[in-house]
């Protein structure tokens, strides 16, 4: 009879759960054509990066291997030269081209007779000074201001215009006609404004225009303007070997005045350096018509793999000069290309887990880690061909490696691939990329899964370094590569090694910031029982505290067993109940013996406390900076259950058609994935297995089955996506660990059972 009754009960249920429940059928009818356009903007961009100047079909001609095939020129082409060479050669090209210097004789005329004027002026204040010495401070100040001599020392003035000086007026004269006729020589032999030793002129010559005619000189026959100063104290010492104030006077005036009179014409120069470049030929050579470029069985030679590359350019650009189809069946190509393997990494995502498929957030996340993998390839590839760059720069383990700590690992792997094969077609089709772009991506996922803090980042990078390395190295070795290139794939390895992991954890911080997504690595940080919240809840409210540690337990032992988020289920169990920091005393759990302070209120009042430690949670979890599945637990983990120790009570004290049912219950929502149903479930059987006082496995069994049956029957699980068989996974889960907790004890067959329903209160009350 009881096996009938309980058949009965269960097929009530499994009638419950297939119930049509409208308010999952609401769907934003623009949400479908969203995920269409994410799909199709990501689509686009990669067919945009693909490249359209090599051919597929000498994808697998590479250096060092050996041709599958005879191939004779079609028609006649030029050899282009490797970006090497054809760097080397712009190169040589601007390093060819003079720079080009004017002579500025107003230079040189300004600055002697602004000299000239000077030691005139300085012969008259020294007649005034010497009548008036108090004159001295104000003359020297007007010296200072007309020919900006602010620069000069005050033992220099003390020469130059104190009446007490040694210097007398004839060796003044004697001075100026020397610093005169030395600036004068300095200046007629050129003095250039940049420095010799940083021109870059394979001649050494320089192009000097004077009178608007361009002279070739030798760039030694000039001074630049330190070597000037150079000369000019030596020229100062010859010219008073026997008074050396004289001379070090003369080169400071030197000093202040001398200035280039050849200027560089940067713009004439910068315009040779752009059309000596411009006129570099892009090709080395030509392919005649039928001309044989490789024999079947024979090795691929630098040479012939340049001529093949020549060959596959030609051929794209003979296409899109004949227009037409030959235009448009390239496009066609590539389209169907990215839409294959987009449309295989989909029905894969459905099968696995379709909520990110059917989620806008979560589909336009994953578009954006495939976008910035294949854009950074492309971004990459043209900068290395710009700046002849070493190569290959992949960022497919970084991508595969957001994918895994983003979503799950079954997903990091498919993206892996899919996104190896993207890379290698951005970048010409090279089956070298994919191999090496799949290896690190499954390594980067394994390794990334294995950590559980930031603080083992060291751990990835060596084993990353490593991953690098054996592949790029072993890659080298099949196309038999010298030392000097394995050894320098070694070094890209350890670069890209080292770079990855850094990368990967600062750009999963962006996103984590920017979508409010809940990674692993985030919840690890929140399990952390010394958070500020945790504390808080060890010292204020000690009967929660106990409570979601022991919620805590229970759902994560549960989440496990139907294939839900441990982690989440754990993490979100000590936080769902932070609201209850505030008022902690009117929580069960945390009264003391004898002390109830719902003895003094409303059954009313009551449940408006109960009810808003759910949104003083919600305040707590915005200034702490919770992310929103933990939010999202902490809302729904009542959803709409009644609470019936008050409900009752305010019965027994009103008239029942007075009561307001909806006044006494949660405000919801229904728990809408497994955690959240977890959490509910959890919480609502530890409060209750706290008021057993003979918990024997018997009886928490029974208290499991009713408790979860109960919230079933109310429709509380009818928005998750539990089914009758997690329910059952579940129950045992939660009995396990209860039968740990309570130590439960052997049951003698003529020990009578001894009901405790009177002794319990509701857990709704106490959760």
């Amino acid at each position: 009879m009881d096996q009938l009754q309980r058949l009965k009960r269960m097929i009530s249920l499994s009638r419950r759960s297939n119930r049509f429940n409208p308010s999952k059928a609401k769907v934003n009818p623009l949400e479908p054509w969203i995920q269409v356009i994410i799909v199709v903007v990501l689509a686009a961009c990669i067919v945009l990066m693909l490249p359209s100047e090599k051919a597929v079909q000498f994808a697998d001609f590479k250096e060092g291997s050996i041709s599958p095939r005879r191939i004779i020129a079609p028609f006649s082409f030029e050899i282009l030269k490797t970006q090497q060479e054809y760097q080397a050669d712009r190169e040589q090209a601007k390093n060819s081209v003079k720079p080009i210097f004017n002579r500025d004789k107003q230079i040189s005329t300004s600055s002697l007779d602004e000299l000239y004027l000077f030691f005139g002026q300085v012969s008259e204040y020294r007649k005034l000074i010497r009548k008036n010495p108090r004159l001295y401070k104000t003359l020297q100040d007007t010296l200072k201001k007309h020919f900006n001599m602010g620069a000069l020392d005050s033992g220099s003035w003390e020469l130059l215009l104190e009446p007490s000086s040694r210097i007398t007026d004839e060796e003044l004269n004697l001075l100026s006609n020397s610093v005169q006729r030395i600036l004068r020589d300095l200046y007629a032999v050129g003095i250039l404004d940049q420095e010799k030793s940083r021109l870059t002129v394979p001649d050494r010559h320089v192009i000097i225009n004077e009178l608007k005619e361009e002279v070739i000189y030798p760039v030694d026959d000039f001074l630049d303007l330190k070597e000037a100063r150079q000369l000019a104290i030596e020229r100062m010492n010859n010219a008073f070997p026997r008074n050396s104030k004289l001379a070090q006077l003369g080169y400071n005036l030197l000093n202040l005045i001398l200035q280039p009179n050849l200027i560089l014409d940067e713009g004439l120069y910068h315009q040779r350096i752009d059309e000596a470049v411009s006129r570099v030929p892009i090709s080395r050579g030509f392919v005649i018509e039928k001309e044989k470029i490789v024999d079947k069985n024979e090795r691929i030679t630098p040479e012939i793999r340049q001529k093949l590359v020549s060959l596959s350019a030609k051929m794209a650009e003979m296409g899109m000069q004949q227009g037409g189809l030959k235009v448009i069946i390239p496009y066609f190509g590539k389209i169907c290309f990215v839409a294959a393997f987009l449309f295989l990494l989909g029905v894969y995502i459905y099968l696995k887990d379709k909520n990110i498929l059917h989620k806008i957030k979560s589909l336009f996340l994953f578009a954006l880690v495939i976008l910035l993998v294949t854009g950074s390839t492309f971004l990459i590839s043209h900068l290395i061909q710009k700046e002849d760059l070493p190569d290959p720069f992949i960022t497919t383990a970084i991508g595969a490696m957001l994918l895994a700590m983003i979503f799950d690992e079954k997903i990091g792997f498919a993206g892996s691939a899919i996104l190896s094969v993207l890379v290698g077609a951005i970048l010409g089709n090279d089956f070298n990329v994919i191999v090496i772009s799949f290896f690190t991506g499954i390594v980067g996922i394994i390794v990334i899964k294995r950590l559980r803090n930031r603080s083992q980042l060291l751990q990835a990078m060596l084993a990353m370094i490593g991953a690098y390395i054996f592949i790029l190295s072993t890659s080298g070795f099949m196309r038999y590569a010298s030392w000097e290139e394995i050894w320098h794939q070694v070094k890209i390895g350890i670069i890209l090694g080292s770079v990855t992991p850094i990368l990967t954890y600062l750009i999963l911080a962006i996103l984590e910031k920017m979508f409010d997504i809940t990674t692993d690595y985030r919840l690890l940080e929140l399990s952390n029982l010394n958070h500020e919240l945790m504390k808080r809840l060890s010292v204020e409210a000690v009967g929660t505290y106990h409570h979601v540690i022991q919620v805590g337990n229970l759902a994560e032992a549960a989440a496990r067993a139907v294939g839900a988020n441990s982690l989440l289920a754990r993490v979100g169990s000590y936080y769902h109940d932070i609201g209850k920091l505030e008022k902690s005393e009117y929580f069960i759990e945390n009264q003391l013996e004898g002390e109830n302070p719902h003895q003094k209120l409303t059954p009313r009042m009551s449940a408006l406390i109960l009810g808003n430690h759910v949104k003083k949670g919600l305040d707590l979890a915005d200034r702490y900076g919770l992310p929103s599945s933990i939010k999202d637990i902490m809302v729904q983990h009542h959803g709409t259950t009644l609470m019936s120790f008050f409900y009752q009570k305010a019965l027994t004290k009103k008239n029942a058609n007075t009561v307001n049912e909806d006044d006494y219950k949660y405000s919801g929502p229904k728990p809408q994935t497994k955690e959240a149903a977890i959490v509910m479930l959890a919480d609502t059987i530890e409060a209750a297995t706290r008021t057993l006082k003979d918990p024997t496995h018997s009886r928490l069994k029974g208290l499991v089955d009713e408790l979860v049956d109960e919230r079933f029957q109310e429709g509380e699980l009818d928005e998750s996506p539990l089914t009758l068989r997690d329910l059952m996974r579940i129950k045992e889960a939660f009995i396990k660990i209860l039968a740990g907790i309570f130590h439960t004890r052997v049951e003698y067959p003529d020990r009578e059972e001894n009901k405790e329903a009177s002794d319990q209160e509701p857990a709704t009350d106490a959760g």
